[in-house]
């Protein structure tokens, strides 16, 4: 996987994206409960927890699908809270979901194309008439995920790893300042791991990354600041060594593993 062109960087002395006491309550049980979370541009995070921790709901508030009981979402200073989903969007928040979402009797270099031209008119759609800049952006894209040698095929023919690719670069064809990426790696093969880890290391700095993960080989390989959730809450944050040896981390983990037999 080559590297991709950087979007300009923006100042890091503010942050980016910032949930401030952010509280959901489903029906009395509380998915999250005063949650803090700061990110500044360009910052790769890694974000685990047990089932249960908040870590989708936390997604979905951000991303407008849920809207917090209590709190406040902020995006370059903006609060987020009741704005529509494809607003949200709009503004430059990407969201990747577990399984890949790619047109499967598409190419990769169409799909791409899609992405790219998503503002264009539905004549410009049907007929692929892109301009020069973005036929170099969607070959760039297909080297930056190493789909280059597979553009011509139909994407359903790829493997699993591969379509998680094609949509990563499908979202970064949209040129989000924020990536949420939701465990990007589950199915994969230790290889398509291991490139998957790099790739998002590469999109960062460019872009603003958080990576929601249950694998942790996957987390080490980030070499990202972790966050760690439980029952709703940031528990603690650090490097995946310092929260590996955090007592409380240990406790809550085990007690998951303990539940589960």
């Amino acid at each position: 996987m080559s590297s991709a062109a950087s979007a300009p960087v923006l100042d890091s002395s503010t942050p980016l994206l910032e949930l401030r006491q952010v509280s959901v309550s489903f029906d009395g049980f509380w998915a999250l409960n005063d949650l803090n979370l700061s990110l500044a541009p360009g910052d790769l995070r890694a974000v685990i927890g047990p089932n249960g921790a908040g870590k989708t709901t936390f997604l979905d508030v951000i991303t407008g699908k849920v809207r917090p009981t209590k709190g406040d979402v902020f995006f370059r200073g903006r609060s987020l809270v009741g704005l529509p989903e494809h607003r949200i969007a709009r503004l430059g928040i990407g969201r990747k979901f577990q399984t890949p979402r790619v047109y499967q009797n598409l190419t990769p270099r169409r799909n791409l194309e899609l992405a790219v031209s998503r503002r264009a008119s539905p004549f410009d759609l049907l007929f692929g008439r892109l301009d020069a800049t973005a036929r170099d952006r969607v070959q760039e894209l297909l080297e930056v995920v190493g789909l280059h040698p597979y553009a011509h095929q139909k994407a359903g023919g790829l493997s699993h790893g591969q379509k998680q690719w094609l949509e990563i670069a499908m979202l970064v064809a949209q040129d989000p300042q924020v990536l949420l990426v939701d465990e990007p790696v589950a199915g994969l093969t230790d290889e398509e791991t291991e490139l998957t880890a790099a790739l998002l290391r590469q999109l960062a700095g460019a872009h603003t990354v958080l990576v929601i993960e249950h694998d942790m080989e996957f987390i080490r390989d980030l070499q990202a600041p972790v966050t760690v959730l439980h029952e709703g809450h940031v528990l603690c944050e650090g490097s995946m060594d310092e929260v590996q040896s955090d007592p409380r981390v240990i406790e809550v983990y085990l007690g998951s593993e303990t539940e589960a037999a």
